[in-house]
């Protein structure tokens, strides 16, 4: 969005985001600290995709404890990577790790590079994590652009988060080292400035177009209640096997058959003891992506991954499986 922005909002926006930062910011986060490698920055932006700060905090610590730098991760194999990122899920983006590790080593000498563009061409660096590491390793002036920023620049600016800002010219009108900036703009956006905003208790509330609207640009349908919910824990599981989804596993040596596990399997850490008994492989499992009940009998379908170990199965292509799965959902 392209407006006249007065200094004098801007300076606002700047003293009082910063006063909240500097009294309730999260500087405990180990991510935080003064001086951070661009390696150190790469891996926690890396892990906070589509992940819970909670939930990062030990795997980045044990992690680095394991591969303290972009030198030890681009010799590991994927074997020896994998204990230290199970359970993160979204096992491409670990996969785009060692490969960027590699190299970042090979190309950059083990640095990486000082250039937003370059380090976009480097695999699952994206606009965003580019702008992290140029921010928070090297104290460039780049503002990393996360759902967070975006919905605290657009409310007290323009009202909305559904503004189409105008990141370039954002990019010069703020004082403050970015570093800093970027944090706090997180942690008002995480923290206050979420979905449903905690107004009253946000410090930029008295010049924010938001609050001053009523919020009124970001009203919501009233919810609407539905039946009890179903119990599906009788439910027989149906999975549907494969590798990065280029190749799936057949439980059947003449046709596609997925997998069908008992009741007492049908829980995404019960279909991962039943491969590691019986197959001896680790899974990855999502959540059940179908429900079906035909006669009383209930099935989930369910997408698992292998991780590791070495399958016995006959395999097919995702057309195949898409054309036999596709008939067995509709009840």
């Amino acid at each position: 969005m392209s407006m006249v922005i007065r200094k004098e909002k801007i300076k606002f926006f700047e003293l009082y985001l910063l006063d909240f930062f500097q009294k309730v910011g999260r500087s405990e986060l180990p991510w935080r600290k003064k001086r951070i490698t661009a390696y150190e920055v790469w891996v926690s932006e890396i892990m906070l995709q589509q992940t819970q700060v909670s939930r990062v905090i030990g795997y980045y610590q044990r992690f680095l404890d394991r591969f303290p730098n972009v030198e030890s991760l681009a010799e590991a194999g994927w074997e020896e990577f994998l204990p230290y990122y199970a359970g993160l899920g979204y096992y491409a983006r670990g996969r785009n790790m060692l490969l960027a590790a590699k190299i970042v080593v090979t190309e950059y000498q083990g640095k990486f590079p000082r250039n937003v563009e370059t380090l976009r061409t480097i695999p699952g660096i994206g606009p965003y994590t580019a702008a992290a590491i140029m921010s928070f390793a090297y104290g460039d002036k780049h503002l990393a652009w996360d759902t967070n920023l975006k919905r605290v620049v657009g409310r007290f600016f323009f009202g909305t988060k559904c503004a189409v800002i105008d990141e370039a010219s954002f990019e010069v009108k703020f004082t403050t080292p970015r570093k800093s900036l970027n944090a706090a703009l997180m942690d008002l956006g995480s923290a206050l400035c979420i979905a449903r905003p905690k107004c009253e208790a946000c410090p930029l509330r008295l010049r924010c177009t938001y609050y001053r609207e009523g919020g009124k640009q970001e009203v919501r349908p009233p919810l609407i209640k539905t039946g009890p919910k179903q119990d599906w824990k009788e439910a027989v599981a149906i999975v549907i096997l494969h590798e990065k989804h280029w190749i799936y596993y057949s439980s059947s040596k003449k046709r596609y058959a997925p997998f069908i596990l008992p009741s007492g399997y049908n829980t995404r850490s019960g279909i991962k003891q039943y491969f590691e008994k019986y197959f001896e492989l680790t899974l990855a499992v999502r959540p059940p992506h179908a429900r079906r009940e035909e006669d009383g009998r209930r099935q989930l379908f369910i997408h698992a991954q292998i991780l590791l170990g070495t399958p016995g199965f006959r395999t097919y292509s995702k057309q195949e499986v898409a054309e036999v799965t596709e008939g067995l959902m509709v009840s």
